[in-house]
Formats: C-alpha cells, sequence, structure tokens
C-alpha cells in the first residue's frame, strides 16, 4: 500500500507539468482551427475541468492517506511465516520539507507574495499539496495569512490590462490556499472571521452568470474555509451553486456546507435553468431517484437541444456555418446524455441504440461537410494564387514596354493660321502671299511642307504624331463672294508707309 501510495502521490505531482504540454499542444492546434469548419473549444474551458479532476484526485487521495493512517499496521501472511518484522509498523513516510523561500513568507506572514511566489513557479517547479501543508502549518497564523493571500483574487489592475491568464492563475492559486486551510482545519480568531465574512460579502456582490466559474468556486470555498455558510441565506448560497454546479467538487461542497436538506431545492433550480444533466446528477449523489426519475430529465435536455439546434438553423437561413453549430450543438447534447446513462446504469429505462444511431449520422454529416469546406478553401487558394500569378505576369510585361512620357513625347509649337490675304495686284500677287513663295528669305515652306517659325525644325508634311499640315487650299484663298468686298482692295499701311502702288520684290507665284 505504501508503494503504490507513492506511485499514485507521484502521478499526482506530474500532473501540472503535463497540463502545461497539453496547453502548449492545443495552443499549436488552435493556430489552424481556421481550417475546420467550427473551432469553438478554447484553452479555458479544458483547463477548468482538468483542474476540477486534479482538485477531485488529490480531495480523493488524502481520503485515502487519512484512512491509511488510521489503519493499524497488519502484517501480510507471508510475513507471519516468516520472520516477524522488528518494526511493529511500517515506516512512516518523512514529511516533504518545504523551500526555504515558501517557508520564509509563511512565517512572516507574506499572504501577497506568497501568492506570488506560488503563481511564478506554477510551471516550471510547482508548489504541490504536500509542500504547501508544512508551510502554512508553520505560519503563526495560517487563516489570516492566507486571508491577506487573497487580495488579488479581484485585481482590477488585472482586470483593466486585461491579462485574463493572470487573473485565472491568482484565482486558481487562491482557491487552492483555501482549500489548504480547509485541510488543516486551523483555529480562526473572531476578528480573522469577521474580516472574511467582509470578504465574503464582496465577492458575493460580484458573482453572476456572465463571470468566470471560479468566482463561484472561490466564494464556496470561502464558506467552507473560513465557516461562513451561516453569514448567507440558503437561497443565496444554493444560486451560487447553481453556477458551478457541473463541477464535481461543488458536491462534496454541498456536503460540507451541510446543504444536503436544500438538494431538492437546488434540483428544482437546476431544471428551471435548463440543467437537466447538472439535475441528474445531484439526484444520483444524494440519491433522490425516487422523486426525481433521471430519464425524463434526460429526454426533456434532449427535446430542449433539438428546438435550440432548430432556431439556430433558421436564425441562419440554413447557411453551411450554421447548420454545422446545430450538428456540433446536437452531437455534444447527445454524446452527454449517452454517457450519463452508461454512468448511472440507466440502459433498461433508456435504451442507447436510438441515441448511437444519430450520433453516427450526425458525425457522418459534419466529416462529408469538412470535407467539402476543406475542397472549397483549396478551390479559392488556388484560383486566388492563380489571379496572383496573372497579376505578376502582366507587371513583368508592363515594365518591358517603355511608355510614352513627356520626355519622348514630341513638342508640337502652335501657331495662328496666316492672315487671309487675297491675291492683289498692286501687290504682284497672283496665285499667293509672298510668304507662302516656296523659299522666302524668311525660311518659310512651301504648302507641301509644314511651316515654323524661325530657329524650329521643318518636319515634313508626312509627319506622323504631332505634325502640323499647311492649310488647305479653300483656307488660304477665299471663295470668290468676298472678292469685291472692299476688305482686300484698299490700301494697306506697313510700317507707317502706305503700300499702295508699291512693287512687290516677290514674283508672281509660280
Amino acid at each position: 500500500m505504501a508503494m503504490e501510495t507513492k506511485e499514485i502521490e507521484a502521478a499526482i505531482q506530474s500532473i501540472p507539468k503535463q497540463k502545461e504540454e497539453l496547453r502548449k499542444a492545443f495552443e499549436s492546434l488552435h493556430s489552424f482551427s481556421s481550417a475546420f469548419v467550427s473551432f469553438t473549444l478554447q484553452w479555458k474551458q479544458l483547463d477548468d475541468y482538468f483542474s476540477s479532476v486534479q482538485s477531485s484526485i488529490e480531495s480523493r487521495f488524502q481520503a485515502l492517506r487519512s484512512l491509511e493512517s488510521s489503519l493499524p499496521s497488519q502484517s501480510s501472511a507471508a510475513a507471519t511465516t516468516a520472520t516477524v518484522s522488528s518494526e511493529p509498523n511500517p515506516p512512516v513516510e518523512p514529511e516533504i520539507s518545504p523551500r526555504s523561500e515558501l517557508m520564509l513568507l509563511c512565517t512572516k506572514m507574506d499572504g501577497k507574495n506568497l501568492c506570488t511566489f506560488i503563481i511564478m513557479h506554477r510551471k516550471d517547479n510547482p508548489v504541490n499539496r504536500d509542500e504547501l501543508i508544512p508551510a502554512l502549518r508553520a505560519a503563526p497564523d495560517a487563516a489570516a495569512l492566507v486571508l491577506d493571500a487573497l487580495d488579488g483574487f479581484y485585481s482590477d489592475e488585472m482586470k483593466n490590462n486585461g491579462n485574463d491568464s493572470e487573473i485565472l492563475a491568482i484565482r486558481r492559486t487562491c482557491i487552492n490556499l483555501l482549500q489548504r486551510v480547509q485541510e488543516l482545519g486551523p483555529e480562526i480568531k473572531q476578528p480573522i472571521k469577521e474580516k472574511a465574512k467582509k470578504v465574503a460579502v464582496q465577492w458575493k456582490a460580484k458573482v453572476s452568470d456572465d463571470g468566470d466559474d471560479l468566482e463561484a468556486h472561490g466564494f464556496l470555498q470561502l464558506l467552507v474555509a473560513y465557516k461562513l455558510v451561516d453569514e448567507f441565506k440558503v437561497d443565496e448560497v444554493l444560486e451560487v451553486v447553481v453556477l458551478v454546479a457541473r463541477r464535481k467538487q461543488t458536491i462534496e461542497l454541498c456536503k460540507i456546507l451541510g446543504f444536503e436538506v436544500h438538494i431538492p431545492e437546488l434540483i428544482q433550480k437546476l431544471i428551471n435553468k435548463g440543467k437537466q444533466l447538472d439535475a441528474v446528477k445531484y439526484i444520483q449523489a444524494f440519491n433522490l431517484i425516487d422523486k426525481y426519475p433521471p430519464v425524463p430529465l434526460l429526454k426533456s435536455y434532449l427535446k430542449a437541444t433539438r428546438k435550440a439546434v432548430q432556431e439556430i438553423r433558421l436564425k441562419g437561413n440554413y447557411s453551411s456555418q450554421n447548420m454545422n453549430d446545430a450538428m456540433v450543438k446536437e452531437l455534444g447534447a447527445l454524446k452527454s446524455v449517452l454517457r450519463a446513462i452508461e454512468e448511472y446504469g440507466l440502459e433498461s429505462e433508456y435504451p442507447r441504440e436510438h441515441l448511437q444511431k444519430r450520433i453516427t449520422q450526425l458525425e457522418r454529416q459534419k466529416a462529408a461537410e469538412k470535407k467539402r469546406t476543406a475542397t472549397d478553401a483549396a478551390a479559392s487558394n488556388s484560383k486566388m494564387q492563380q489571379q496572383q500569378q496573372q497579376h505578376k505576369q502582366h507587371q513583368q510585361t508592363n515594365k518591358r514596354l517603355r511608355p510614352l512620357t513627356a520626355s519622348t513625347t514630341p513638342t508640337v509649337a502652335s501657331y495662328p493660321p496666316p492672315p487671309l490675304v487675297r491675291n492683289q495686284p498692286q501687290l504682284g500677287m497672283t496665285e499667293r502671299a509672298s510668304f507662302m513663295g516656296s523659299a522666302g528669305s524668311y525660311g518659310i515652306a512651301g504648302p507641301s511642307t509644314h511651316y515654323h517659325h524661325a530657329g524650329h525644325n521643318l518636319l515634313p508634311a508626312t509627319a506622323g504624331l504631332g505634325g502640323l499640315a499647311a492649310p488647305p487650299s479653300s483656307y488660304l484663298y477665299p471663295s470668290e463672294h468676298i472678292v469685291g468686298s472692299g476688305l482686300y482692295d484698299r490700301s494697306l499701311p506697313y510700317g507707317g508707309y502706305s503700300m499702295s502702288g508699291l512693287s512687290t520684290p516677290y514674283g508672281p507665284a509660280r
């Protein structure tokens, strides 16, 4: 028995390390949650569950050790037939010596730093129960020490910073310390009890349906550790019990609080809140099967679940996501009922074949939906990669083409067309104006070429982009109805001299 107890103790001590490894694996898995149809499970849910299991194991282990120590030593038959041992009793395992830092904090009654020390070493070298008990026993007043350590349970600083993981670590540590006070059963002086009552009143006011389960658990554990249950109304405490009824250790807390006579009230509260599975658990624990048959409650729970599932489908207009959420919810309910049937031996009253058939059907639908979603996601990714490749090729093509810029585009000077002047006999013009000659002294090009001011390049009329063709003859030579109008028959002054009667230096156009 001693060897078995030691092995159990070693296994319990390894739980925190194994849970930390599981947390890392879960976070790695959670990084791929987008690839799943529905991945709503959070580490907090798993952590709360494992913490409750660990607490239950530790409690039962301590009960086993207490029973072992109370039993008289018995020699085995083999030992009796052989030589009688010189020691009448087996050797008592020595108590674990706490770390010096832990002992110092307890002897100095430094509750706040005690809580901090336990939190800081919760991963690498956690303070287990066997180390904490002798350290608290060394404190001048263990009840007062632990009460001081509870100050961080509702940490406004941590809450404002949004550090939920640290808040949860503090609350678990506080609950652990309260459980050790309950186990030690130290003398609680009246001033300490009054102070604990004030703390309990503050905690009770902050417990709510939307809060953390640890808040309700901590409140109940505080009532047990400092014997404060009589300071509150039974109905108030039952409302808190409802919030953490799913935890197995809550059943033990109800027994310690002396709530056996109030369990029917608790069961009714659970049923009214749609927690039939929890109600069945308390019905079995307190042997109230005759008064509350469990099978109708399980069927009622499944009926309510089906109604909720249909509402989820309708609310989402039967979308893929909502259909998957509905399947997950129904699967969870069916499996929970199936576990209850097996755990409480209700197979004769509630056959499991129909439930198992429905579970298989939903799991196949879920697997098909998961496969379809994965296929759609792969197709979408392939299409996106193809579009990105096309865009990249388009950019490379654009780089090879040299676009016309302001520096490469030829600039075309814009000049007003020459004056409309009709051939004047007195100027010696028979066909065109003198400045329209083939090679005038001003460097003016003929009608077959572009004309520019002196100093500009002369471009041929056949030039493409930016070229300026010579004005058409209809523009240079007005129609006959203008002739004789007097506009062009009068003498024109030029530079202060009359031009009438002057001969032009240019000959007639040829």
